[in-house]
């Protein structure tokens, strides 16, 4: 803080004719005043943008191995996205296909299954834990962060939920994904958190995970099961909707096509954006390298799809 003396020690006195005092400050110290405000707003205004934030990157944490897992398939469209906007990280990815569907499973199996998975990935010295599954989003967040310790765990519900309540325009929002995703309720929590005056709804859509697992994306079955789940959401007049469930945006092509009308919300984008704003991120070429718990034909059929065969190896792993 500046001393006002610096400014003021010398004012004079002036007695009026009614004998009144009061202070007048010279012509002298007035210039000196406006000429030091100047002169530090100039200083002020000719430091770049640029520079402060660059001074705020360099507070942020450098991550340069991300590790990611799924039940299934499904993460791969997470990974899509961040292998996109940050390529110099190095990538681990861990499909537990081998007892996946996990939106059938108890809440108690699924943070079993959850913290085996982070297990292993944390053996990859990862900066970050990417949850990129909807059932282990609902039921096992504040365990992994408990078990992760010092690695931070990003899920995929809060994301997309913040997504798509500023992507509706009429308040209503449709949501689709495992059983146990919606039963949780959080979804449905979180975007009452955000807007109160949202109309939710809320619709299980189990057969769409083993679909995309066998790679069936588009076509007549997959067609007349996206029907078959969405038909009852339209009829509440949703203008959005919530692909909540991380195998569903491999099939949100042939759900545009059908529903041209609906936006689609995911949560690799979203997940994206987060991870911008909190870290910055190793330049240069990364790697990718997936692990499986068992290894399905289709999966290695998504994985080229979906990655364009870019990625270092598969491997098959017990967990």
């Amino acid at each position: 803080m500046v001393n006002s003396r610096f400014f003021y020690s010398s004012p004079i006195t002036h007695h009026s004719a009614g004998g009144t005092a009061s202070l007048i400050t010279t012509p002298l110290l007035n210039l000196t005043f406006h000429l030091t405000f100047n002169l530090l707003n100039a200083v002020a205004m000719s430091i770049p943008l640029y520079y402060t934030q660059r001074v705020m990157d360099r507070v942020k944490q450098l991550v340069k191995r991300i590790g990611i897992f799924d039940s299934g398939a499904g993460g791969l469209t997470v990974l899509k996205v961040l292998r996109v906007a940050f390529p110099g990280v190095n990538y681990y990815y861990l499909g537990d296909t081998a007892r996946l569907p996990y939106g059938t499973k108890s809440s108690e199996t699924i943070v079993r299954y959850t913290k085996q998975n982070a297990s292993f990935l944390l053996t990859k010295g990862i900066d970050v834990l990417i949850v990129a599954c909807n059932t282990a989003s609902a039921y096992a967040i504040p365990a992994l962060r408990e078990y992760a310790g010092d690695i931070p765990v990003t899920g995929v519900i809060h994301p997309g939920a913040r997504r798509a309540a500023g992507t509706t325009r009429n308040g209503r929002i449709g949501i689709i994904g495992t059983q146990a995703t919606i039963s949780s309720g959080k979804y449905q929590n979180r975007l009452r958190e955000i807007n109160p005056d949202l109309k939710i709804f809320g619709s299980p859509a189990p057969l769409l995970v083993p679909l995309v697992e066998e790679g069936l994306i588009s076509g007549e079955i997959s067609e007349k099961a996206i029907s078959m789940y969405l038909g009852p959401l339209l009829k509440e007049d949703i203008d959005t909707l919530i692909l909540g469930c991380t195998h569903y945006p491999m099939l949100k092509q042939t759900i545009q096509e059908m529903y041209p009308m609906l936006k689609l919300v995911d949560s690799a984008e979203p997940i994206r954006d987060i991870l911008c704003e909190k870290y910055r991120f190793k330049d240069g070429n990364g790697k990718t390298e997936i692990f499986v718990t068992d290894y399905p034909e289709g999966f290695a059929s998504l994985s080229k799809r979906f990655l364009g065969g870019n990625f270092n190896r598969i491997e098959h792993i017990d967990l």
